[in-house]
């Protein structure tokens, strides 16, 4: 948009590309059919019959942008069906407009959707924060599209929340849309960065009414400001109701939250020391958690729960230097200790075969099936089970960090770092993907490094071309990358079912790199099932 040489005063910014505001730290979620797979069990009106509903609904691509608005586009034509201005960010409207525009944040947070239950009606439910544009969250009922227009708005929207309340702050991470114990149904997250309070607490929100039930770890003050990130939620009976909670915190400690009550009252911290609430896991000094963990069942009972550490949060955390790390914690009843965890580490950086760079790391547990490496088989596989609570791996490069979240599948743990350029207003940078046995953080057979599309022997480096050499836990990027979308690859090469994946990776060099890696082993089966009568 390009003002007209005859127009005269006021005189309006151009924007010569697009009216559409930049997209910087919103991902885009697709709203399709059913967002879910939920026993009709759950709750009383079938979600079956409620999913089937959904299929009528056009799809559509929910998005974020730093024009103040919440986006909703078609996914079928691209065209704008929907937009909206949460109150929070209306005061920086008119700063578009204006020709000395110098950019600033507004709606940059990624919103979730999911199906939902209100009042005994399934509902879809959109909720999302601000990232840096706005503390705060906001609502949005997007069952119906035909009621994204002004004369139904008020059907649509549902609730905001703002600084006003003094444990909520600005909130970067993506909420969980779930049923918790007493039989509400909430979006659970992180209160976020700069509250006025500054601890860590977990805000559990009606999606309903919108009241906010917490749960406060004690942890940070205005002096020492912390917040609580991204969360990972858990149904320990595997009936969909959610019951326990994992997250960090920007002081670099990991968060068990217990809400196994039926009551909200006793909704807690699940470990203490002399009656205050202990962290799951404290970090190494100067390790902040800000990504969001996964969490699987362990093997061995109890709960495996990943995470990297490391912020980039502010301009200032571009020249941070200190050691990140990447962690894998066996939760199983009680806190753990750093001493109490496996050291496995990155050893050398050697080429692929199809010119990519990649990471050889150790495995540390038991004796590794390709060729050995320093660091390898320190630790027998039973002793590790009966003396290690997981383990942990240093991030090798200076200013290297995890702010993206974690993928556990197929048995492996996917992480994506990040290394930022020092040019404060730079999108470029490097990063790299791991994928790494979860359970122990051992290198697995996971990465095609010769690009035939396939995951074999041959894709061992430093070896003979014969099946000898090293298998790789990483493959560099070349650019900032984002966590990665996963797709199951087509065929198997052998005319069986696929057990290949692909990592979709977007990059602050705009580009999507594909990765290709082992996926499960075994087809696609029943994965649960629930007797009824």
């Amino acid at each position: 948009v390009v003002n007209c040489s005859g127009c005269t005063a006021p005189t309006f910014r151009n924007r010569p590309t697009s009216v559409l505001g930049d997209i910087v730290n919103s991902a885009p979620v697709y709203l399709g059919s059913a967002t879910s797979d939920f026993r009709d069990t759950i709750e009383v009106s079938r979600y079956s019959t409620y999913a089937a509903t959904r299929a009528s609904q056009p799809p559509i691509i929910f998005v974020g942008a730093n024009d103040g608005m919440l986006h909703g586009f078609n996914a079928s034509t691209g065209s704008e069906v929907f937009a909206y201005v949460p109150y929070a960010v209306k005061d920086k409207l008119s700063a578009l407009t204006s020709p000395s525009y110098a950019h600033q944040y507004t709606v940059d947070g990624s919103p979730s959707v999911g199906d939902v239950s209100i009042n005994g009606t399934w509902r879809t439910m959109l909720v999302s924060g601000m990232n840096a544009g706005a503390k705060g969250l906001f609502a949005l009922d997007v069952t119906d599209a035909s009621k994204f227009k002004e004369s139904t708005a008020a059907q649509v929207v549902r609730w905001e929340l703002d600084g006003s309340d003094a444990d909520m702050g600005y909130v970067f991470s993506r909420p969980i849309l779930a049923k918790t114990r007493d039989g509400k149904w909430r979006a659970l997250v992180g209160n976020g960065y700069n509250s006025t309070n500054g601890r860590a607490v977990l805000m559990l929100v009606d999606l309903q009414s919108g009241a906010i039930t917490k749960v406060d770890t004690g942890v940070g003050s205005a002096g020492t400001p912390n917040g609580l990130s991204g969360v990972a939620a858990v149904s320990s009976t595997n009936n969909g109701v959610v019951d326990i909670v994992y997250a960090g915190d920007l002081q670099g400690n990991l968060w068990k939250f217990d809400l196994s009550s039926s009551s909200p009252s006793a909704w807690a911290v699940a470990y203490t020391a002399a009656s205050v609430p202990a962290p799951l896991l404290k970090a190494a000094s100067g390790q902040p958690f800000t990504a969001r963990p996964d969490v699987t069942v362990h093997a061995k009972g109890g709960y495996m729960v990943t995470l990297g550490t490391g912020r980039y949060l502010d301009v200032g955390d571009n020249a941070t230097t200190g050691t990140q790390a990447l962690y894998g914690v066996w939760d199983k009843g009680s806190p753990v200790a750093l001493a109490d965890l496996q050291t496995q580490s990155v050893v050398s950086t050697t080429s692929g075969a199809n010119g990519n760079t990649y990471r050889l790391t150790t495995h540390a547990v038991g004796v590794p099936p390709d060729t050995a490496i320093a660091g390898d088989n320190v630790i027998t596989v039973a002793n590790y089970y009966s003396s290690k609570r997981g383990w942990k791996m240093n991030l090798p490069l200076s200013g290297e960090r995890v702010v993206a979240e974690t993928t556990v599948r197929a048995g492996r743990v996917i992480f994506s770092t990040l290394i930022p350029s020092t040019a404060a207003c730079s999108s470029g940078g490097d990063g790299w993907i791991f994928d790494i046995d979860v359970m122990t953080g051992n290198r697995s057979p996971a990465l095609d490094t010769n690009g035939d599309n396939e995951i074999t022997d041959a894709d061992r480096l430093n070896g003979d071309g014969n099946g000898t050499g090293t298998m790789a836990s990483a493959v560099r990027v070349g650019a900032i990358p984002a966590a990665p979308s996963i797709m199951r690859a087509a065929g198997s090469g052998n005319g069986g079912p696929s057990v290949k994946d692909d990592k979709l990776v977007n990059t602050s060099a705009g580009s999507i790199v594909r990765v290709r890696e082992s996926g499960n082993q075994k087809p696609s089966r029943r994965a649960a099932w629930e007797q009824i009568q």
